[in-house]
């Protein structure tokens, strides 16, 4: 992508512009840890800088995600219109009016984007069948997104870092894990439940077991995001106490 740069090439300077860009966003500053704890060979995190702002980019498989902070500028904006890739932006209300008409008919969706956060105390005890996963189990995890959720940002990796699952007769049937990692905060998602088994409950006790998984890791602070058309996920989330702190709006593009 024009003008985006791995992390792992920013000079000090520029990375102390962009960490003070996102110095009073907990979601924004998150990432911005963990790109720089993963900076050393990673080609995954990129950022465009601009005079007052930068944009953000991860790339998943078969996803990459560009999030604008501080003043972004039309070019920098339009830019991402030119990855061919499918994309998820993450914008301010005004961002979205000016990237929207550019998007044309790649624009698969638009929603209403949630940001939550959760101090990791007074966790209720976790269910022994939620367990947490490794790489022995990326097959039927690969299996099981694929079949109920092949548009999410299910990632190898992911198991690396907390990953839950709760299985039965040998597959899973719920589960979820983090998107990203840095210090005492975690960025959670990827939670799914088997269409058949939904209504049973598995969602409340898939986050409380990866919250107890994190809380034994010494994370102190859970956030997470999710958009205004999963009602049910945000109910979720806030009976297992998640506090709304910001909105932003959601666009989904196709590939080019």
């Amino acid at each position: 992508m024009t003008g985006f740069r791995p992390v792992a090439g920013l000079s000090r300077a520029e990375r102390a512009q962009v960490g003070a860009l996102v110095a009073g966003h907990p979601v924004f500053a998150l990432y911005w840890d963990a790109a720089l704890d993963a900076a050393a060979g990673d080609r995954s995190r990129s950022v465009r800088l601009e005079p007052e702002g930068a944009v953000l980019g991860i790339d998943f498989d078969g996803l990459s995600v560009y999030t604008p902070v501080g003043s972004v500028g039309d070019a920098a904006l339009l830019s991402l219109t030119a990855d061919p890739r499918p994309l998820e932006l993450h914008l301010t209300l005004d961002q979205t009016e000016r990237l929207r008409p550019a998007c044309r008919d790649r624009l698969a969706l638009e929603d209403g984007l949630r940001f939550y956060a959760r101090p990791l105390a007074d966790l209720p005890e976790p269910d022994p069948a939620c367990r947490r996963m490794g790489p022995g189990e990326l097959k039927p995890l690969r299996r099981f997104y694929a079949a109920h959720y092949p548009a999410t940002v299910f990632s190898a990796w992911m198991l690396e870092l907390p990953f839950v699952a709760i299985v039965e007769d040998g597959r899973p049937v719920a589960a979820g894990g983090v998107l990203a990692r840095a210090g005492s905060r975690a960025m959670i998602g990827n939670f799914l439940v088997d269409p058949a088994r939904r209504g049973e409950g598995l969602a409340g006790r898939i986050v409380s077991g990866l919250l107890a998984a994190l809380q034994t890791e010494g994370v102190a602070t859970a956030l997470l995001a999710t958009n205004d058309l999963n009602p049910a996920a945000c109910r979720v989330y806030e009976r297992a106490g998640f506090a709304l702190i910001e909105r932003r709006v959601q666009l989904d593009l196709r590939a080019a």
